[in-house]
């Protein structure tokens, strides 16, 4: 606690009224990552399945990807970084962020994420966020919020430039190539949030497809067509607001039109039921491998 009061004022008013030192990078699509050939190797898990419901054993929505020397993160929910630590990466692994959409439970540790390397000084390279338009909006927010943070801590040698953020903010569609693998956002249906994305993650002849939050959506049936893994919600009947997620007595017709090796459930709603009363749901149309998720269940290994 610092003894001068004027340096205190200083340091609360640029705190309140300053513009923030942290400001994320918006790029175009077109400005980030090219196409090369070669295939490389997909390994995914299940880093978080709940939902915005606290529940012992399931953290924040969010899944993991390993991609040939990448680490990818589909959502930040609530202790994905400690979920990463468990799967044996670090925060500062991490090179791309996937956002689905802006609700709570997705993107509440976003901020935590690209901010605790910086702060304990392991920061290698800021990761790039991808997300739905408003994502640059809604990280500056995050950055604004801890700006009495960034501002204490200049005084001890920390660089912005390691917090320089690039931003990619996506449309149904649109197409990101990172090398040997490349991701495609898919709009899916969970009005009335207007801007909610699935994405489709591929490598060479191999593709894992993910949900996000939605009603069962004939554009992600099609985008996962012959997917050697779709990660899809499910919601019990009686349970949360099925307007705007896939009930479990539809998500085994969504991942048998689309022709989908394996299923994996996660953001399971509610998150106390035993496994075989999905199982035995999903079962009654849907052939191929089933997984219902846990926190840091492995759901794939694509060579």
């Amino acid at each position: 606690m610092t003894s001068d009061p004027a340096r205190r004022r200083g340091l609360l008013s640029a705190y309140r009224d300053d513009e923030p030192l942290v400001k994320a990078r918006l790029v175009r699509p077109e400005d980030f990552g090219s196409a090369s050939t070669g295939a490389a190797r997909l390994r995914c898990w299940l880093a978080g399945t709940g939902t915005p419901a606290v529940i012992d054993g399931r953290h924040g929505p969010s899944t993991v990807i390993s991609a040939g020397d990448d680490v990818v993160m589909v959502d930040t929910g609530n202790g994905c970084a400690y979920q990463l630590l468990r799967l044996g990466w670090q925060p500062q692994d991490v090179t791309h962020v996937l956002i689905t959409h802006h609700h709570l439970d997705h993107n509440v540790d976003l901020g935590f994420l690209l901010m605790a390397p910086w702060v304990h000084g392991t920061q290698r390279r800021p990761p790039v966020v991808i997300g739905p338009p408003g994502t640059e909006q809604f990280l500056n927010r995050v950055f604004a919020a801890h700006d009495y943070d960034v501002r204490s801590r200049m005084p001890h040698g920390y660089s912005l430039d390691a917090l320089g953020v690039s931003v990619v903010e996506v449309h149904h569609g649109t197409t990101l190539h990172f090398g040997r693998w490349q991701v495609t956002a898919v709009e899916v249906e969970h009005s009335p949030v207007e801007d909610a994305f699935g994405f489709v993650i591929r490598s060479g002849s191999r593709s894992i497809a993910i949900s996000g939050d939605t009603r069962p959506c004939e554009r992600l049936i099609e985008a996962a067509q012959g997917a050697d893994l779709l990660i899809h919600e499910a919601l019990f009947p009686g349970w949360g607001i099925p307007d705007y997620h896939t009930s479990v007595h539809d998500v085994g017709r969504v991942a048998q039109e689309a022709g989908v090796t394996s299923l994996a459930l996660t953001h399971l709603i509610p998150g106390h039921l035993p496994d075989t009363a999905w199982a035995e749901i999903v079962r009654r149309d849907y052939t191929g491998e089933l997984m219902v998720g846990r926190d840091l269940l492995p759901v794939c290994d694509l060579i």
